[in-house]
């Protein structure tokens, strides 16, 4: 793995993250057309790109394989409310700002950022692993999310079991049984997914960019307590993550998949659960720009560090 083509992967996913943000400040994109793009990357895009994953490689590992990452990504999402309670009490978070950062700290950004990060790292193989640890992050993000959101508010809990059926769930279901049946679709159906599937990565960095400029540049780099929380989250976790990885994590592609899902930044599913339960909504956006930010250096760091 050459470090220097991952800086130059990621460097690129950051100038189209810039591009995002200028274009929204010259008006060519704007609130209306951010959540448009949202609804046809959570709907069309990603659902293909991870239907593609099985499409357009070959996965070689089998069933105890995917069983051990079901396994491995259930175990993650119970030990990270754990870690991220340490690290609000570490802070001194005010208690009502307490959920959010646990939030943040557990659900890290997968669906926008995860699927292109890992695919440009790993390969289409990884695209495959990565849907496995969205549909557990869809599972956890509507059930365990909405309590730990309201964590410190004294506000109500309301769970929608439909919302666990999101089309990423779908298409990794979808993923698994053309995997585990052999399926061949035609060429020209495989092609049109994998096209389709191939717009997630500029359009999802587009999209981020132009999310992030809606935010005032000087209110970001003022909340001070986003700087040692991004050092805790994003360097210090991951540094610390590895060596228990390790021990339990034989094969090289899951253990560099679940270190880097671990080193993403925060999902974008903060500002939505933020602005749905009442939520510090500034704190969520600003959280998102400076992991976003700093996620260009971070992650080639702990490729660098641990899986070179």
């Amino acid at each position: 793995m050459d470090i220097q083509v991952i800086l130059m992967q990621m460097i690129q996913l950051f100038l189209v993250i810039a591009l995002g943000y200028f274009l929204f400040k010259m008006k060519l994109f704007d609130v209306d057309l951010n959540k448009k793009l949202t609804s046809i990357l959570l709907t069309v895009t990603t659902p293909a790109m991870i239907v593609s994953s099985v499409l357009s490689t070959t996965v070689t590992q089998g069933l105890s394989d995917i069983f051990f990452v079901f396994i491995l990504g259930f175990a993650i999402y119970f030990i990270m409310p754990i870690l991220g309670f340490f690290i609000v009490k570490v802070l001194r978070i005010p208690l009502p700002q307490q959920g959010l950062y646990i939030f943040m700290t557990v659900f890290s950004n997968i669906g926008f950022m995860g699927f292109p990060v890992m695919k440009a790292i790993f390969g289409y193989e990884a695209v495959f692993f990565t849907a496995i640890f969205n549909m557990i992050f869809n599972l956890f993000v509507f059930t365990v999310g909405v309590v730990i959101m309201n964590y410190g508010t004294g506000h109500k809990v309301k769970l929608n079991p439909k919302n666990l059926l999101s089309p990423g769930v779908i298409a990794s279901l979808v993923a698994l049984f053309i995997y585990f049946t052999g399926i061949k679709l035609p060429d020209v159906l495989s092609s049109t997914i994998t096209m389709i599937g191939d717009i997630t990565t500029p359009m999802a960095m587009l999209l981020i960019g132009s999310t992030l400029a809606t935010i005032p540049i000087k209110e970001v780099f003022t909340e001070f307590k986003i700087y040692p929380y991004t050092m805790i989250k994003q360097i210090i976790v991951p540094v610390i993550a590895y060596p228990l990885l390790k021990l339990v994590v034989g094969d090289p592609l899951i253990l560099g998949i679940a270190l880097i899902m671990i080193s993403m930044p925060v999902a974008n599913s903060a500002v939505l659960f933020a602005t749905e339960y009442d939520g510090d909504i500034s704190l969520a956006a600003k959280t998102v720009f400076m992991t976003t930010l700093l996620s260009v250096v971070t992650i080639p760091l702990i490729v660098a560090l641990f899986l070179v």
